[in-house]
This record gives C-alpha cells, sequence and structure tokens, in this order.
C-alpha cells in the first residue's frame, strides 16, 4: 500500500529537483534490497522508447521561449522542461515498479490495486498484459531451444545475416503464435464468464444460484421440475460464413451420464463444444440445457453450468497466481470474496494441489497445469464439464491420476463428455459414445460401438489396441470385447482354459478310440 501511494504522488509531482532526488532515492532503495544493478537495467530498457518519445518530441511539439533549432525545428525551453520531467516520472515509476515486482507477489498486487479501488477494467488488462509477458517468454524459449536443436548458433550473431534473418522470420512466427493464441484465451475467458455477451447481465447471486436477466425479457426459472436430461440437441447445423461445419447433428446426454465424442480431424468436435457451452449459437436447430433453450440471450448461463477443459491448459491458465486463476470464474459471478475463497479452497482440494495455490502456474508441470484447468472450472460449479483431448501429452503416470479424478467427479454426479481421439481411453472410460464425422452425427450407441470393426473403419477410427490381438485370432475369439487390461487378461486364462481342455477331450477321444 505504501509503495503504490508513493507512485501515486510521485507521478502527481511535476518539480525537477524532487523527481530527481526521488530517482535516486528509488534506485538507492532497490541497490539495498539486493536487486543486482543488471535486473535494474534490463527492466529500465523497458521504458527506452517512452523516454526518447519524451526527450525527442516534446521540445519541438511544445510552444514557448526558443532555445535551440535542429534541421529546422525550434525547441522550446518549455518543452524540454516538460519532457525532463516525463523523463523523471517514467523512470522513478520503473524504479518503483521493479520493487514491486522483485518484492511482492503478483497475486498480491493484484490484491491490492483492487483494495485500493482500481477498476476491475485495468486491473483485468494488468492481469492479461502479464500473462502475455509469460507468452511471449515462453513461446521465444521453445523456438529458440527448437532452432539450436537443428544447428542454429547464436554465437557472434549480429556478423551472421543467416542468423539474423533467422530471427526475423522467428519474430514473425512469434507474433503469429501469440495472436493465435492470444485468441485461445480470450476464448477460455469468455468460457467462464470473463466476456459478457449478447446483452446479458448477471444481476446476482443467492446461494451460489446465478440469476440472469436478458437483453430483452425478465429472468426465468425451470418451470418443468428436474430436468431429466443435462443437454439435448436437436437438429443442429452450424455454418462458418459458406463452410457448414455441423449437418442436423442430434444427441441427448442424461444428467449424470459420461459420454465419449470422437471423431477424425474436422468432424466437428470443438465446433460442437462451442455451442455447448454458449460461445456460439446454432445456425438452425436448437440446444437445450437442463430442458432451458439456450438463445443469445441466455447463453451467458451456460458458462455457469457448462465447464469447458481445454486441450492445451496454457489456452486456459491466464493469471499470475494459481489462486488468482481459479479464483477468474466465481469473481465473475459476482461472488463474495468469502465465498470465492470457500470455492478456491473445495475445487484445489478436489484436483489435489491445495499446496500450489501461491505458486506461478506457469512454473507446474503439464499435468499440473491441466489440473489448475480443471480447477479453474469446477471453481465455477458447473453440473457438466466438456473437455478437449484431456489425455493430450501426459506421461502415463498424469494419464492414470486424471482418469481417477474423472471418475471422482462423475461419482459427484457430474455430467461428463470427453472429446477425444483416444479410442482406448474411450473404451476403458466412457459409457456411451457419439461418433461425427464431416459434421455429422456417424454413430450414437453405447460403448460396444467401439468394437465394430465394419463402422469403425467408415469412420476412420482404429479398433482399441485392447481387441486387436483377439481378432487375430479368428472366429475363436470374435465375441471378445476387453475394456481394460483386466479384462483382456481374464479372456486369456478363459481361452487358454479352453484349448486346455479342448486339447484334453481330444486326448480322451484317441484313447477310446485307440
Amino acid at each position: 500500500m505504501i509503495t503504490i501511494g508513493m507512485l501515486i504522488a510521485t507521478v502527481s509531482v511535476s518539480y525537477v529537483p524532487a523527481l530527481l532526488g526521488a530517482c535516486l532515492f528509488f534506485l538507492c532503495v532497490l541497490w539495498w534490497c539486493g536487486i543486482s544493478l543488471r535486473e535494474i537495467a534490463k527492466r529500465y530498457l523497458l521504458i527506452v522508447p517512452f523516454a526518447l518519445g519524451a526527450l525527442v518530441l516534446l521540445p519541438f511539439s511544445t510552444e514557448g521561449e526558443p532555445m535551440f533549432a535542429v534541421l529546422g525545428l525550434v525547441g522550446s525551453a518549455e518543452g524540454v522542461h516538460q519532457s525532463l520531467v516525463l523523463f523523471l516520472k517514467i523512470s522513478a515509476a520503473n524504479f518503483l515498479l521493479t520493487y514491486l515486482l522483485v518484492t511482492t507477489p503478483q497475486f498480491e498486487l493484484l490484491k491490492q490495486l483492487r483494495a485500493l479501488g482500481v477498476p476491475e477494467l485495468l486491473v483485468s488488462i494488468m492481469q492479461m498484459m502479464l500473462r502475455y509477458f509469460y507468452l511471449l517468454i515462453e513461446e521465444v524459449r521453445s523456438m529458440v531451444k527448437a532452432q539450436r536443436a537443428r544447428g542454429l548458433r547464436l554465437e557472434r550473431w549480429l556478423w551472421s545475416r543467416l542468423v539474423l534473418r533467422r530471427f526475423g522470420q522467428m519474430m514473425g512466427a512469434l507474433f503469429a503464435r501469440s495472436y493465435s493464441r492470444s485468441a485461445k484465451i480470450y476464448f477460455a475467458m469468455a468460457a467462464r464468464g470473463g466476456v459478457r455477451q449478447g446483452g446479458v447481465q448477471e444481476v446476482g447471486v443467492q446461494h451460489g444460484v446465478v440469476q440472469q436477466v436478458g437483453a430483452n425479457s425478465g429472468g426465468h426459472t425451470n418451470r418443468r421440475g428436474v430436468a431429466k436430461m443435462a443437454i439435448a440437441v436437436r437438429n443442429v447445423s452450424f455454418y462458418y460464413g459458406e463452410y457448414q461445419a455441423l449437418r442436423n447433428v442430434s444427441f441427448e446426454l442424461p444428467r449424470g451420464s459420461k459420454t465419449a465424442l470422437l471423431g477424425s480431424n474436422g468432424a466437428g468436435k470443438s465446433t460442437l463444444i462451442s455451442l455447448l457451452n454458449g460461445l456460439e449459437v446454432p445456425s438452425m436447430g436448437e440446444v437445450a440445457l437442463f430442458d432451458e433453450p439456450l438463445t443469445k440471450e441466455s447463453r451467458a448461463l451456460a458458462h455457469r453450468r457448462v465447464g469447458v477443459v481445454y486441450q492445451d491448459p496454457d489456452d486456459q491458465i491466464f493469471s499470475p497466481t494459481v489462486e488468482e486463476d481459479v479464483a477468474f470464474g466465481p469473481r465473475n459471478l459476482g461472488l463474495s470474496e468469502a465465498e470465492v475463497d470457500e470455492r478456491v479452497e473445495r475445487a484445489l482440494a478436489s484436483v489435489g494441489l491445495r499446496e500450489f495455490r501461491g505458486r506461478s502456474p506457469f512454473e507446474l508441470s503439464y499435468g499440473q497445469k491441466r489440473r489448475v484447468a480443471i480447477a479453474g472450472v469446477l471453481a465455477m460449479q458447473p453440473e457438466v464439464i466438456i473437455m478437449d483431448e484431456p489425455m493430450a501429452f501426459l506421461d502415463p503416470h498424469g494419464r492414470a491420476e486424471l482418469q481417477a479424478l474423472l471418475e471422482s467427479l462423475h461419482l459427484m454426479g457430474l455430467t461428463i463428455m470427453i472429446a477425444t481421439h483416444d479410442i482406448d481411453f474411450a473404451c476403458e472410460w466412457t459409457e456411451r459414445v457419439i461418433i461425427l464425422q464431416n459434421g455429422a452425427v456417424y454413430a450414437d450407441d453405447t460403448v460396444d460401438v467401439l468394437f465394430d470393426e465394419t463402422l469403425l473403419a467408415g469412420a476412420k477410427l482404429p479398433l482399441p489396441r485392447l481387441v486387436q490381438p483377439f481378432r487375430l485370432l479368428g472366429d475363436e475369439a470374435s465375441g471378445v470385447k476387453p475394456r481394460s487390461v483386466r479384462e483382456a487378461a481374464q479372456w486369456i486364462w478363459r481361452l487358454m482354459m479352453r484349448r486346455q481342455a479342448d486339447g484334453q477331450t481330444a486326448n480322451n477321444d484317441k484313447e477310446e478310440h485307440g
């Protein structure tokens, strides 16, 4: 609080000696706190563009007594004074911010800004800028590492035209990748209520139930009692311009069910997820959540009831600490800080990350990031959770942990849909399978559909690996449908016993006819 107050006071002063003294004082404080001159210089370089603008432009753009001339442009004494004042303010502010960022956890800094009454929009912008900064660092590190692995040498790079060209190409790729990533982060924020859509505004929260008011209608409740179906998709089609991504899709998900959504790339899985979460609305047809049709006016309610966990957790995590990221959704619901803290505690406990709440999520492993993303969705207390490729890039231990977590969430009564290419995981975990092909429902049945070799071939999907060896045994094992390693082992034992019994019978027959 004291540092922020000093920052506000510093930028309010225009007396040059006072500003110069403040800069020297803050610089001494940084050195006394053990912050290296190199670290101070690195952060100070961030203000070079602003300092150059202040020094170069203001003297020539401010009216007053002429002081000097350069290339026919006249600089005024008043302009020089304003330039110096602005430069010193920027320098002092930079030193103070350096002190804050080095000595204060970013989460606490944002919390203090909220306590001072800084508008939430400005705090959110600062939060996104921090996320973007970390994003650029991550992208640069991964790209440099990949290029060095392919022979890039950075020694004496100032004298190498080839390295300079590679550096330019890398910067262009970095911009394209960061732009694409920022778009995904935006959609992840919207999925957790961070972006108001369709004129919907949250007007209150009572006992954890969000009351919504549409742009053209009053609030409504479900008059049909408890809905049997969590989701109902009826004759839905969706277009991106002229391209039809979904074609007359229809299915229903009962409450408490667990479903696998399968399909090759481009089949329409991602588009369908966006429709179920209210990020998009159908071009034709209807999506209903718990018997309530989803419209442009009511789709913000979908963010409360349907949580989405995206494939890459880095697309969904954008806050400086685990606790802050998990709290993002509940704060958008308008809950009190006490209720937010309670939800954060419960969500982190559910995924086994309670001790990581103060850590930066960007320092965690991929599997831990995935659990942070899940906790952020759980804190919204949704009734349906949709996960996009949850097993992607996880090691065997991480896959086992996540599968156990999914099972515990299902036992809690949540309706779960998994969009995946992993047919082995789907075979072991799911109760129901929906297969999309070319934007249409190709199959909608029990898990037994994953043992139909002809149907899977038509959908360009392989048989589960545990089934393939049994198919090679011919008719003897044609009805074998193992869903787990345990079941496969049991079937192997049965077949062995059957062959042993058949062999014993054959030997007995030979002895009788011998």
